[in-house]
């Protein structure tokens, strides 16, 4: 399948169909890249091409487009195509459909006068215009809108799998009602098992003498681990199957998670919540390699985004079951948080049993697919084999370099300081303020998580519809950061309790927006590599929060001081969300 996204110089062709290919996962080509060097030349000095110029051009495109239909891909190229003769031939032989960027002449020369440096000046572009054949079947769209809403268009207009044939949806929820709930369990039980630390401090800490630092540093040591042997892990995954390795990593980390019942001084708590980190990294990087092995590109989204939910729901319904755990009576050798620690490793390892035997490795290893849809899924996910893609000069170098990249990295660092330093010290911090009984601040934790989880797929959902990402973001990450001054200025339960929800469900909010933003603005060749760091140097305020404000504890007495760090973290989010040049304000060379 060829999808030819078209239009005169400074249409935005090039970042429309860039994002498109990254969100569809096929091949991106650029047709400037085609271009000979005389070619090249006569552009940048402001002279038109001909048609004994473009015809060599256009049929080496059509070469390479046959080339990658041979080999299976689907490919979205970025080509001006002006003419019906010249989308026919880049099309002969081959499935193709077109998308026609349009837009005035006024508003694409006001356009190309912004952009510094941009080879085609008013010449060209009239010479464009003048030649320009406009598509009869097209799907047609105003270039004054923004990027991201023109790649929704064009998706929205595609056969998607959700939208397609009764067929396809039947076929889509069955797979989504056979794994779903399963994989969500697990991820759920994951989840809680990275937490529960939070309500093990209510008693570990003065039973073992660990100071607020000691505590914090334990907590956040956990996504060291994480960091380290995210790749490492993702690697062995790629050997041995997603089924297998998930099921390995399961049975690993609940064995750990109970063994931290024998904790007894900071190096074993550092090591344990270390290893606890190591084991987890490649579950949830695992879960999305499988998923991508049953639902088609456009269906991955609402998928993923379902999955996700398990983090604050993990909250609702471990909150009551640690406290309760911490104030049973039962095996009285054992402290509470002993008890808590042994008994839920526990689920992990019997989950990991189950999901080796449960999980299938691929849809034609079932035996509840019928033969028509094993087949359907066979060809709808049929995804293109890594490849050096050809990509606009623009995109090589050093990705790893971009300010954009590492704008992204922060903004990311900032919401998963939020997220896991309220959640961490969320017991501490009522225990504080109320006295009241293990089991009872088990309860009342849950409403934070509550509110996260509607918070959460309401902004999810409305950031879609509106295809608007970054004030989502951003207003998000300024609610968050003023719940969090409010809760470090209060004494009042009532008052806390509720800004905390606010900023748990602000920093939860963010993470479906800023997903969607980040693939949608980073360049194909800079796409696994960056996608990469922003998630790896992310995950590192997970460990930055929980140790910030059990240090600042230590040394002021109070949470205020961290609380008030990390309030300036999301503010700096937000703002960094609304200045970085992102799809919308980057030019590409169409």
């Amino acid at each position: 399948m060829i999808l030819l996204v078209m239009g005169v110089t400074g249409s935005g062709k090039t970042t429309v169909a860039r994002s498109l290919a990254a969100r569809l996962g096929w091949v991106f080509l650029e047709a400037d890249d085609f271009h000979p060097p005389g070619n090249k030349a006569k552009m940048h000095r402001g002279v038109p091409l001909d048609d004994q110029d473009r015809i060599p051009w256009l049929d080496a495109i059509h070469a390479e487009l046959l080339r990658q239909n041979a080999t299976g891909h689907h490919v979205v190229l970025a080509c001006s195509a002006l003419k019906a003769d010249y989308r026919y031939r880049l099309s002969r032989g081959l499935e193709a459909s077109v998308v026609y960027l349009k837009g005035s002449y006024e508003l694409v020369d006001k356009r190309l006068r912004q952009r510094t440096g941009h080879f085609a000046g008013e010449a060209i572009l009239a010479d464009q215009f003048a030649v320009l054949e406009e598509p009869r079947e097209a799907i047609v769209l105003d270039v004054a809108k923004p990027p991201e809403a023109l790649v929704a268009q064009i998706l929205s207009h595609l056969s998607a799998p959700q939208g397609g044939s009764p067929f396809e949806k039947q076929l889509l929820a069955k797979l989504r009602w056979r794994l779903m709930p399963f994989l969500f369990l697990l991820y759920v039980v994951a989840y809680l098992d990275r937490i529960n630390v939070g309500f093990a401090a209510l008693q570990m800490k003065d039973q073992l003498g660990f100071s607020d630092t000691v505590y914090g540093l334990g907590a956040g040591i956990f996504f060291a681990g994480y960091f380290l042997f995210q790749v490492p892990s993702n690697m062995v995954l790629q050997r041995v199957g997603a089924r297998p390795w998930i099921a390995l990593l399961m049975v690993l980390w609940g064995v750990i998670s109970s063994s931290m019942f024998l904790i007894h001084s900071p190096n074993s708590f550092y090591l344990l919540r270390f290893l606890l980190g190591a084991a987890e990294a490649g579950f949830v990087p695992g879960v999305i390699y499988y998923l991508r092995r049953w639902f088609p590109p456009a269906a991955r989204g609402g998928v993923l985004a379902l999955f996700m939910t398990a983090g604050p729901v993990s909250g609702i319904i471990g909150g009551p079951i640690s406290g309760a755990l911490l104030d049973w009576q039962g095996l009285a050798a054992l402290a509470g948080w002993q008890k808590m620690f042994l008994l839920e490793g526990i689920p992990a390892i019997l989950l990991g049993i189950v999901a080796y035997h449960y999980l299938p490795e691929r849809p034609e290893d079932t035996h509840w697919l019928r033969a028509e849809e094993r087949t359907w899924l066979a060809q709808n996910l049929a995804a293109p084999k890594p490849t050096v893609a050809r990509t606009s000069s623009r995109a090589r170098g050093l990705w790893f370099a971009s300010p954009l990249l590492w704008g992204f990295a922060l903004i990311d660092f900032g919401l998963n300081t939020c997220t896991y330093g309220v959640t961490m010290w969320l017991p501490s911090v009522l225990k504080s303020l109320t006295g009241m009984s293990n089991l009872l601040l088990g309860v009342l934790s849950m409403v934070p998580n509550l509110v996260a989880v509607l918070l959460m797929v309401l902004v999810a959902a409305h950031s879609d519809r509106t295809v608007e990402r970054r004030w989502h973001i951003a207003l998000s990450a300024f609610c968050g950061a003023l719940a969090l001054l409010a809760a470090g200025y209060s004494s009042a339960v009532s008052i806390t309790l509720a800004a905390f929800s606010i900023a748990l469900a602000a920093s939860s909010s963010m993470f479906g927006p800023f997903w969607a933003l980040v693939t949608a603005a980073l360049p194909e060749a800079a796409a696994a590599g960056g996608i990469a760091l922003v998630n790896a140097v992310g995950n590192l305020g997970g460990g930055f929060g929980p140790f910030w404000i059990g240090r600042l504890r230590d040394l002021t007495g109070s949470y205020r001081a961290g609380l008030v760090t990390v309030a300036m973290l999301m503010f700096l989010a937000g703002a960094f969300t609304l200045v970085l040049e992102g799809p919308r304000a980057r030019s590409e060379s169409p």
